[in-house]
């Protein structure tokens, strides 16, 4: 009995999969309509959908009277057998187009090795398996807090600044910072990060991340001009979630409704960025909504022994602008509602427009090139590491360590190049 070959056709499969697919895209399709029909509907209801209106010839003579403030982080790190080091700065680039003023500068910097006990960042943990899962944290955690006193940097100078922007969330998901044992930072690091913190007698608690940070954002918010935070991606769905939400508690919509809408949105993985890419025009935006951002419902995300703390955070306004029809929108965030909204939502839209591929500030694209760690530094410190060691095992006579230190040096990571070849590769027998 011949077997059905068609059953076990690689390609054949493949090419059914690809017809069900467009079946299930079909029925994608069909609910993203619903869905983005029902938001634009509840988006003009509350005349949340505003039009900029951008005209070069007369923005730009009155814009290039500001200064404007704009900050990222860079950081590179390596994995070696004996220790971690990690470099990490936040930066900005500060200009006024009238005064022909354009500055540089990275007042918040730290390099130093996670494993090290005495490092200058970080409390050292005594359980070294558990450090050693911690490193990923440990380099978010770093990185967040240097951008959040780079911010800090600038309220505290007192310096004339009409606007500022942050490259990423103004509010970062507290989540994998709540882990019970998690380290806090130095008190030297939280003087080079807040000055105007406490600074003796601060407990563990105090130098906690959740602890920090959230004086970070004291300061932010009370800040006397607009900060926001701007992204290219939004990957949550919080803006509409939010806004059916409000209208389910005024009775626009049943419950049911919301129910229905909410299980579709997940069930689909449908985002902000999925609905507003369909719904807005060029050079229109949405206005900001208020979010908890630590908060999922009426829960926090993950319950912890910083729950309460986390309660103080505060609430984040979060709207969107769509720069033109080839880009999705960006998401803006902040921690006020904006007093001059279509002043500041039309300078980030003019800004963008100067990245007409990308759609993005240029200024924060400038930032980000400024504070980069770039790739060949970080191959040349693991360069420098191996030659310093086989030096050292030059030096050294005894044959256990040198051993260690040559296998190291001599691993090469497992790639294609090294397969057998069909023209005649080498194959171990």
């Amino acid at each position: 009995m011949k077997s059905d070959k068609s059953k076990n056709n690689l390609l054949l499969k493949y090419m059914d999969f690809s017809i069900n697919s467009s079946q299930n895209q079909s029925e994608y399709m069909n609910v993203m309509v619903n869905v983005c029909s029902t938001m634009l509907n509840l988006l003009k209801h509350e005349n949340l959908i505003i039009d900029l209106n951008y005209n070069p010839s007369e923005f730009w003579p009155k814009a290039k009277n500001k200064t404007v403030a704009f900050v990222d982080g860079g950081l590179a790190r390596n994995n070696l057998f004996n220790s971690s080091p990690l470099a990490i700065r936040a930066g900005s680039y500060v200009v006024n187009k009238k005064l022909k003023e354009e500055a540089f500068d990275t007042n918040l910097k730290f390099v130093l090795n996670l494993f090290d006990k005495q490092n200058e960042l970080f409390d050292f943990i005594e359980d070294e398996s558990f450090e050693s899962l911690m490193l990923t944290k440990k380099k978010d955690a770093a990185r967040i807090i240097t951008e959040a006193g780079q911010l800090v940097n600038h309220i505290l100078t007192k310096r004339k600044i009409d606007l500022l922007f942050l490259h990423g969330p103004i509010q970062a998901v507290l989540t994998p910072f709540v882990q019970e044992g998690f380290p806090p930072f130095t008190n030297l690091a939280i003087q080079s990060i807040i000055p105007s913190y406490k600074k003796k007698n601060m407990s563990v608690d105090d130098r906690h991340f959740i602890n920090v940070y959230h004086e970070c954002i004291k300061l932010i918010k009370n800040a006397p001009y607009p900060i926001y935070g701007v992204l290219e991606t939004a990957i949550s769905s919080a803006y509409t979630r939010n806004l059916l939400y409000a209208f389910k508690t005024k009775g626009v919509i049943s419950q049911k409704d919301y129910d229905e809408t909410i299980k579709v949105i997940k069930e689909y993985r449908i985002t902000d960025n999925n609905i507003f890419e369909v719904i807005l025009k060029k050079n229109q935006a949405l206005k900001p909504l208020e979010i908890q951002k630590q908060f999922y419902g009426s829960k926090i995300i993950q319950k912890s022994r910083w729950d309460e703390k986390i309660i103080e955070y505060p609430n984040v306004f979060v709207g969107f602008i769509k720069v033109n029809d080839f880009q999705s929108p960006i998401r803006i965030e902040s921690y006020n509602y904006p007093k001059n909204l279509i002043n500041d939502f039309s300078y980030i839209l003019a800004v963008s427009k100067l990245l007409p591929s990308y759609s993005y500030p240029v200024g924060l694209h400038v930032v980000d090139r400024f504070v980069k760690i770039p790739q060949w530094m970080k191959k040349a410190s693991k360069n420098y590491w191996s030659t310093h060691a086989l030096k050292s095992v030059m030096n050294n006579q005894k044959l256990g360590p040198n051993s260690l230190v040559l296998k190291y040096i001599s691993n090469k990571n497992r790639t294609w190049a090294n397969r057998p070849k069909n023209s005649g590769g080498r194959i171990e027998k």
